[in-house]
């Protein structure tokens, strides 16, 4: 037997050909899998034939005419003239057909050369191999080719056909073998020249095969899905993904294929590119594929070119694959494939993928393998992947206990990509928990969400569950409960008092006992002293230490926040900033609410140092991660940023944007609503509304103070307080204000304070002597006539609001016109003019265009 791919054959073929025109007659069968060329390569000897002047028999056997004695003996004759009458005597005595059609074909060939062809010649009936036989035997001293191409795997009635081909010499057996590259290369220059075939050719090797037809066919679909281009480039030449022509040829070649060998075709498009080879045994055993058979039906499909390495070549092979399997069909074959991949270790991932194919299993072996995928999604932060898993689960859950864990964790894994989804889930989760259906480890992720929610009243309620079960939790859970207390009563100051002397021993060293494996624990601890304590020196170094361990093994956020805050409470915030840049350059892989956490924390700090840009850019970041509902009562720390970061810009209208943004009221519970207060003041006094800013600003004072929190990057609001009333003309309140800020021991930014002083300087005392008395002959000179006395105390100078007030009355608006045109109040406009009045020396509107000529000459 030879093993010789199209190209090879064509030219043997050829040589046969011609030399049985010169009486050295023979006879060739050809072997090969479906699409390697059988068909094209048999047209190829007959069109040889006719252009050599050769007479062509030729038949194609079936199938259906395989119970038809002489089928293909009389499609033969038939060519060369014999009569329908004469194909029926000659099937009633088959026996002495075989003398009948080697007499036919003698005399046929002393006229001329003769070549016979029979394509599928597995399918021909039993009398008609045996005259096929019976030629080859004697064909040597005939001037005749006999070309007989069958599948490579012969039925076991053609192995006679086979046994004549090896034993006899004037017999050629061919094994057709895929397409050499030199051969796909030599057919891709027909179509692109030899240059770009050169290029191309092993790209399309890879996609085809080594078959004739699927090249043939991704040929076509190139043809049909792209602009016919005058001069393609080397990269427009890549082979297609495949279309209409290549699921035709899989089509085909399925046909062709045995039972077992279709089923295996079935299993390996089932398993995809995440099955191993290893699990197509087990899988075929469960679909009743005999061990030895799948084996050769693997090796069948690698030789038709659809596979390598039991994976598909072309996704468009392995889909026309699924799409010829009925519905139901493909999703036993799934389910079937996801028992088999979990029996045999393999990615809960992979698992997880089958059970989606194959439609709600209720198996608890399938409601297990779904939440193993899911966890293993939510480690590598893959939530949406982790939430499908879970909604799977939960649809197929009958039991109750278990359906209420399955709805817990998917409700850990929505929190990862969309909190918003958690709000929605709320009352089941605490209606399972009251029932006792939740774990208690359940339990504590259910009190992190209703603190963000902003429901502390029932996320108190549940830490007192917790708190009378203390003594039966193990003491992982314990850690996590005491650290919960330390959040609560850092995120609600005031709601949160009772659990400022939380459980967690304040003398636990950092990295030892629990907070060794539970980072969490290390964050409470440093929290806990922070509540009690304030910041110590050591806090500094604490931090430090605790985001070193962290940083580059995914850190937790909660602990990463708790690192930052004793930062910022150590007026550390260049240093807090820097940490942060650090976290959020590598939360890139992490979940979508891990990332706005960590940019929501560091466009606050720069927004306190000053940096705006970077600010207003980090908070817009954090926005699009998350939608506003999502963000429960911390929506206050993105906008309070982002708002700060556009007043510190002068984009009044940007910053007014972040205050429309609809917020839960008990936000002003906890503290983001400290952060919210003094943003909004802070843009209500670049917007010119000073009353509303004062406003603000003293709510700040004053829930400071009712919290007990005694924080330095909290005292902006002074800063901010003193230019409202420098504005609203009351410089000795400003003075006092600003005097407090500067006498902080520990400044809270570098920044801040430089504004602080800045205003401070403003407002000192009146310039040298001499400059005194230069000011008070001007105002002599120019208040003569107006009551006011020579030699006088200059007048108070007008605020920016008095000026921009008193110019729009002196051009003749009344109050509602100017209130409407300044954003304020008609009565707030009334007290602005009554001081302008008093400063100016005036009695009335009438008064105020000379007025301010002669406050503008002294200025």
């Amino acid at each position: 037997m030879e093993t010789t791919e199209r190209c090879g054959a064509r030219r043997l073929l050829e040589e046969l050909a011609a030399r049985a025109q010169t009486g050295d007659g023979c006879a060739a069968l050809v072997l090969g899998a479906p699409g390697m060329g059988r068909t094209s390569l048999v047209h190829h000897v007959q069109a040889f034939a006719r252009r050599s002047g050769a007479t062509v028999l030729s038949a194609v056997a079936s199938a259906a005419e395989r119970a038809l004695p002489l089928g293909v003996v009389t499609q033969l004759l038939a060519s060369h003239g014999l009569t329908p009458d004469e194909a029926a005597k000659l099937r009633e005595v088959p026996a002495a057909a075989v003398d009948t059609v080697h007499r036919l074909v003698s005399t046929a060939a002393e006229r001329s050369p003769l070549v016979i062809t029979v394509d599928d010649v597995h399918e021909a009936d039993d009398a008609s191999l045996a005259c096929l036989l019976y030629l080859a035997r004697r064909v040597s001293s005939l001037r005749v080719l006999v070309v007989l191409s069958g599948r490579a795997g012969l039925a076991q009635g053609n192995h006679t056909l086979m046994a004549e081909c090896v034993r006899n010499p004037r017999c050629r057996l061919l094994r057709l073998a895929p397409m050499s590259l030199g051969c796909t290369e030599s057919l891709l220059a027909e179509q692109f020249g030899a240059e770009l075939a050169r290029q191309a050719a092993p790209g399309w090797q890879h996609a085809c095969g080594g078959s004739p037809l699927l090249l043939e066919a991704l040929l076509r679909d190139r043809t049909t899905t792209r602009e016919p281009a005058a001069a393609p480039a080397a990269a427009e030449i890549a082979p297609p993904p495949g279309g209409e022509a290549v699921r035709l040829a899989v089509q085909y070649v399925l046909g062709e294929l045995g039972d077992d060998v279709v089923r295996t075709a079935q299993a390996l498009a089932v398993l995809g590119a995440a099955g191993p080879a290893d699990n197509v045994r087990p899988l075929l055993r469960h679909l009743g594929v005999p061990l030895g058979r799948a084996e050769q039906s693997v090796a069948a499909l690698e030789a038709a070119g659809l596979v390598e390495g039991a994976r598909y070549r072309l996704d468009t092979a392995r889909a026309a694959v699924l799409d010829e399997m009925a519905p139901d069909d493909r999703a036993l074959l799934h389910l079937t494939a996801a028992r088999v991949l979990r029996e045999s270790g393999a990615e809960p991932g992979d698992v997880a993928r089958h059970l989606m194919c194959a439609g709600p299993c209720a198996e608890e072996w399938a409601i297990s393998a779904l939440r193993d995928a899911a966890a293993q999604a939510l480690r590598e932060h893959d939530a949406e992947w982790a939430a499908t898993c879970l909604r799977s689960a939960y649809d197929a859950c009958g039991d109750r206990r278990r359906k209420a864990a399955v709805h817990a964790e998917l409700a850990a894994a929505e929190w990862e990509s969309d909190p918003t989804a958690v709000r929605h889930r709320l009352a089941g989760l605490l209606a399972d928990h009251s029932d006792g259906q939740l774990s208690h480890e359940q339990g504590l992720m259910l009190i992190t969400y209703l603190l963000w929610l902003g429901r502390p009243q029932d996320a108190d309620a549940l830490l007192a569950d917790l708190d009378a079960a203390r003594d039966r939790l193990p003491e992982h859970l314990r850690a996590r409960l005491d650290a919960l207390h330390i959040w609560f009563a850092y995120f609600y100051p005031l709601l949160g008092t009772r659990y400022r002397s939380a459980h967690t021993d304040g003398e636990t060293a950092l990295g030892q006992g629990a907070g060794a494996v539970d980072r969490h624990v290390d964050g409470a601890v440093m929290l806990a002293s922070l509540l009690a304590e304030g910041p110590a020196p050591s806090s500094v170094e604490t931090a430090e230490q605790l985001l070193q361990g962290v940083v580059l093994h995914d850190p937790p956020v909660a602990p990463a926040m708790a690192a930052l805050i004793s930062l910022i409470r150590a007026a550390r915030l260049d240093r807090a900033a820097e940490w942060c840049d650090v976290l959020v350059r590598d939360s890139t892989r992490r979940t979508a609410t891990t990332r706005a956490i960590l940019l929501a924390a560091s466009a606050i700090l720069e927004s306190w140092l000053g940096r705006f840009e970077t600010a207003r850019r980090r908070a817009d970041q954090a926005l699009a991660l998350l939608p506003a509902p999502a963000w429960g009562v911390a929506i206050g720390f993105p906008l309070s940023a982002k708002a700060l970061a556009c007043a510190g810009l002068g984009d009044v209208e940007e910053s007014a944007a972040c205050f429309r943004v609809p917020v839960p009221q008990e936000m002003f519970q906890s503290l983001p609503g400290l952060h919210y207060l003094q943003a909004r003041g802070r843009h209500h006094l670049s917007a010119g509304r000073y009353h509303a800013a004062l406003g603000d600003f003293y709510a700040c004072r004053d829930l400071l103070s009712a919290w007990r929190l005694n924080t330095s990057v909290f005292t902006a609001w002074r800063v901010y307080a003193a230019e409202t009333l420098i504005e609203l003309g009351s410089p000795a309140q400003a003075g006092r204000l600003l005097r407090e800020e500067l006498a902080q021991p520990v400044p809270g930014s570098a920044w801040l304070r430089a504004e602080a002083r800045r205003l401070h300087d403003r407002l000192a005392p009146t310039p040298p002597r001499a400059s005194r008395h230069a000011a008070a002959d001007r105002c002599a000179d120019a208040g003569a006539g107006t009551g006011a006395t020579p030699g006088a105390e200059s007048p108070a100078p007008l605020s920016r609001a008095e000026q921009r007030v008193a110019r729009l009355a002196a051009d003749g608006l009344v109050n509602r016109e100017i209130a409407e045109r300044l954003f304020i109040t008609p009565s707030t406009v009334e007290q602005h003019l009554t001081r302008v009045y008093q400063k100016l020396g005036v009695r009335g509107r009438a008064a105020l265009p000379q007025a301010l000529g002669r406050d503008a000459a002294v200025r």
